[in-house]
């Protein structure tokens, strides 16, 4: 099976989804075995540059070397560093690559012949309108596409003897806002209109008829308009905006059609374009092209609208439910259930470990991943939960059956730090509903705030355990008498479990002070804690309760368990020649007293047997 990396950036908060059906329908088309990995980001979308870093990152997640064909769609790529990061790579890895409606030196263009529809645009309005007054209505000025429309636009100055004095190029974005702005900019500047605006696309065309109709100026009675791109906004827009048709699918159908033949060892040509054809319309004065359906259209509006809505519930939902989550693996299942609704074969979500212990000082990576760290965290495909030990495995299992399928690599990172990844297979809504960027944000969003909750209260607990910590051995202090193993007792007495109270002191300790020094002494409170704590039966917890003094507790006792534990404890310290007395006092399950009450019954026992070794020592002497 050979492979296709697509490197893409989104517009604004929509993915082009055009290309990948174009590529797709040409595979099955063909019945080759071909897999497409799309890598996507939304790094323009953002005003926070670490946030557009942790996009842009998802660049770095595929060896590049290990495809055999490689597309790169770089026109919204508007970080001129990353743009010049990701060309270099690809200039280096050894891969064919293939530019849409970007020319690169050295790479393959795909795509649309942006100068020769410009030409026959400009002669169509100079010889059949008699327009002698321009203005290019331009995009972004360093868009490959805006350049050529702008350079055949120059060349059919040059050619009528105009200048470009009298016939200006306006520098904007590729938005319908864009040519609001330039007709509200001409009208405040009380500057004569042209006999028409060449615009760089449809979205400024609609901007610049509408806003005109604000001031009181007609399209095409006071002046003419003209698009490029051909969407829905120009064939049904009042007036009807002439504009040029070039099919996204068939540059995506393309692209894989000079793959073949390069594969192959076919020669193939530096610049390869689909088919555009002008279509002349009303905000030219040319009449309605008839190309439309009107109640088909609204047609399908509705059913795209009906779609939308069905999907932003789903999303609301989403949201919702995981709002009501109180951990990641929960987050998770809701994500894959929302995914099982979409039009989708699949998705698996990729992540660092590191994100479920959420620990304060937890930093991700900002160059790359941390594949040593990377785990499949959930996932299905074809409405059945799948399940990988590594995502190693998971990445076979894309290869192995990934044939004629298109997967969707987004990032999951926490503004410049990258957490992971989620791949999608085969996400058809994309097409109807390109505003994935709502849907990759929430996601991330909710994740990013469960990392944080999870991070305070791993700090709040750290702290609240260094407050409850004696600082000489280590060992629960007596406040944590109080805020720990009061509680446990009450919970304890609740269920009817029997405990044990143990009330332990040092033997003669300030003659070991006096005699070894304090910092002996130290040694002495600190090997006790240890062995007391070590012995413990689980559940149980040992703490200092001021000065040589330590109390015990565990539950599930029984007189057996504690004079076990009392006698491994006195075995042990005595060997080190660490003498100490202890008093046991076991709880009575469903009774009522507290348990300083049966501390108090402790320390009378552990007294007893401090005052009878005391007497034995007597005897002894």
């Amino acid at each position: 099976m050979k492979k296709i990396a697509l490197i893409s950036d989104g517009w604004r908060r929509m993915i082009t989804y055009a290309w990948v059906d174009g590529i797709i329908r040409r595979i099955r088309e063909l019945d080759e075995d071909i897999a497409l990995y799309q890598y996507n980001c939304y790094g323009n979308w953002s005003k926070d540059a670490l946030h557009n870093t942790g996009e842009y990152n998802i660049y770095n997640l595929p060896d590049l070397s290990a495809f055999d064909g490689i597309i790169l769609d770089g026109s919204n790529i508007v970080d001129v560093w990353q743009k010049e990061k990701i060309v270099e790579r690809l200039q280096n890895c050894g891969v064919p690559v293939l530019s849409l409606d970007w020319y690169i030196s050295g790479f393959y263009y795909v795509g649309a012949d942006n100068r020769r529809p410009i030409r026959e645009l400009m002669t169509h309005l100079y010889e059949v309108h008699g327009c002698r007054r321009f203005v290019f209505a331009g995009g972004p000025e360093d868009a490959f596409g805006n350049f050529e429309r702008v350079a055949a636009y120059c060349e059919c100055l040059k050619k009528y003897g105009m200048t470009l004095d009298d016939n200006p190029i306006l520098c904007g974005d590729y938005d319908y806002e864009t040519g609001v702005n330039y007709m509200r900019e001409y009208v405040h500047s009380g500057s004569k209109l042209p006999d028409v605006f060449v615009c760089a696309n449809d979205n400024i065309a609609a901007g610049i008829c509408a806003e005109a109709e604000q001031w009181g100026y007609r399209v095409p009675d006071d002046f003419l308009v003209t698009g490029f791109d051909n969407l829905d906004k120009a064939a049904y827009f009042r007036p009807q905006i002439t504009t040029v048709f070039q099919d996204r699918e068939e540059i995506g159908k393309l692209c894989v059609d000079v793959l073949l033949r390069i594969w192959e060892g076919k020669p193939v040509e530096e610049r390869n374009y689909i088919p555009v054809t002008c279509i002349y319309g009303e905000s030219c004065g040319c009449p309605n092209n008839g190309m439309v359906n009107y109640r088909e259209y609204l047609r399908e509006k509705i059913v795209a609208t009906v779609k939308k809505d069905e999907d932003d519930s789903l999303l609301v939902e989403l949201e919702a439910q995981m709002a009501r989550c109180n951990g990641f693996r929960e987050i998770f299942e809701y994500i894959v259930d929302y995914f099982q609704k979409l039009r989708c074969d699949g998705v698996y979500f990729v992540v660092d470990r590191k994100l479920f212990a959420a620990d304060e000082d937890t930093d991700f990576p900002v160059e790359g991943y941390d594949e040593k760290n990377l785990v499949v965290a959930d996932g299905f495909e074809n409405h059945k939960r799948m399940a990988f030990a590594s995502v190693g495995e998971l990445n076979r299992h894309l290869e192995e059956t990934g044939s004629q399928n298109a997967y969707l690599f987004t990032p999951i990172h926490f503004r410049e730090q990258s957490v992971g990844y989620l791949v999608m297979k085969n996400g058809r809504f994309l097409y109807d509903n390109p505003y994935y960027y709502d849907i990759h944000s929430t996601i991330v969003k909710t994740l990013e705030t469960q990392f944080k909750q999870k991070q305070l209260e791993n700090a709040a607990n750290k702290l609240q355990m260094l407050y409850n910590r004696d600082p000489l051995t280590g060992i629960c202090n007596r406040i944590a008498y109080t805020d720990i193993i009061r509680p446990a007792f009450a919970k304890y007495q609740e269920k009817g479990i029997a405990c044990a109270l143990v009330f332990v002191d040092a033997d003669d300790f300030k003659s070991v002070n006096d005699t070894y020094g304090h910092e002996f002494g130290d040694q002495v409170l600190i090997r006790i804690a240890q062995v007391l704590e070590e012995e413990c039966p689980q559940q149980g917890y040992v703490c200092r309760y001021g000065g040589d003094e330590f109390i015990g507790f565990f539950p599930y006792a029984t007189s057996e368990k504690a004079q076990q534990y009392t006698d491994r404890v006195q075995s042990r310290l005595t060997k080190e020649n660490i003498m100490i007395s202890i008093g046991v006092e076991l709880t009575f399950a469903g009774g009522e007293e507290t348990i300083d009450e049966y501390l108090s019954l402790a320390d009378q026992n552990m007294y007893r047997q401090k005052q009878m070794r005391k007497e034995s020592r007597k005897n002894i002497d």
